[in-house]
């Protein structure tokens, strides 16, 4: 006998489950077909509802960032026992430092935007104004700009500080010093050469009634100067002149200006010198910078801006 497949018989529970199903199945239909005619507005104002949400919330969270870095930095400022004045005090005194120092070159690049007003005030004596400093002279009444890569020479510079210590000596002692056979004032040179190039000033007394002029104009004092002291026949030197002019500056004080050359057997130098006196006491003075002819390409406009800036005025004695 053969068994038959028995007959399943719909019970309550399973008309329920159907149902359901499609009931669950039309609200699908619906949502679907819904989403199409009007989803996208729907989606539209969900972003737009995220999205100002989030900026909202961006927001916030970068003012509560900022105020926790004020916070946070105050706090270490008190922990370093310290405040807000004080750092803009420190700032200030190390830009102040920096300025005088001449960090970098900063306070001669300012100076230089302004060269006459640093020249007015002689900030060019401490500073490097434009590619020149300023070397004055108030014992023995002079000044005159020298290129800013030039150093003092430490043997004449040594040698009048000795000369102003002696002043003091009592006089039994000062009639020991040597006179004037015209040893520089002041001395200038680059560094590391052999003394060929460089620029020096020379202060002489004369005796009373001496006049420069009495040699004549410019290019006669010249002519004269080198003939019978730079040049002289039979020195084995011969010389050869560029240039002569004349100035009058302050307190009717003129300069004679000279541009030659002289050439030995060993040496070759072109020069620039300036010759003047002070009426008042009479002394002469003589700048005279030089350097071999194969350098005055380089330093020609040099030479002659440092002699253009020679003047010489009132000597003030000597203040210890």
């Amino acid at each position: 006998m053969q068994l038959s497949a028995p007959t399943t018989i719909p019970t309550t529970s399973d008309a329920i489950s159907k149902e359901k199903r499609y009931h669950h199945h039309h609200r699908s239909r619906c949502f679907r077909d819904s989403k199409g005619r009007g989803g996208r507005r729907r989606g539209a104002a969900i972003t737009t509802t995220t999205t100002t949400t989030f900026l909202a919330a961006v927001r916030g969270e970068d003012e509560e960032r900022r105020t926790t870095s004020t916070t946070s930095s105050t706090a270490t400022l008190s922990d370093l026992n310290t405040s807000p004045r004080r750092v803009f005090l420190a700032a200030a005194s190390t830009s102040a430092l920096a300025l005088g120092a001449n960090f970098l070159g900063v306070t001669s690049g300012l100076l230089s935007l302004n060269e006459q007003f640093a020249r007015d005030l002689r900030l060019d004596a401490i500073y490097d104004v434009k590619g020149y400093r300023r070397d004055r002279n108030e014992e023995k009444g002079y000044e005159f700009l020298f290129p800013n890569e030039y150093l003092a020479d430490q043997t004449i510079a040594q040698r009048n500080a000795l000369r102003r210590a002696q002043s003091l000596d009592l006089p039994s002692l000062s009639q020991q010093k040597k006179k004037n056979v015209g040893e520089p004032e002041s001395a200038f040179g680059p560094m590391g050469t052999n003394g060929e190039e460089n620029m020096s000033v020379i202060v002489q007394t004369s005796t009373k009634g001496f006049d420069l002029g009495q040699f004549g104009n410019a290019e006669e004092q010249a002519n004269w100067l080198l003939e019978n002291a730079l040049a002289r026949p039979g020195s084995g030197k011969e010389a050869k002149l560029y240039s002569a002019s004349e100035t009058v500056g302050e307190n009717g004080i003129k300069y004679y200006q000279f541009e030659y050359t002289i050439k030995t057997a060993n040496w070759y130098r072109r020069n620039v010198a300036v010759f003047a006196q002070n009426k008042k006491t009479g002394d002469v003075y003589t700048f005279v910078a030089q350097c071999p002819v194969e350098r005055w390409d380089e330093m020609g406009v040099k030479f002659r801006k440092s002699a253009n800036s020679f003047r010489v005025f009132t000597p003030k004695p000597p203040s210890f």
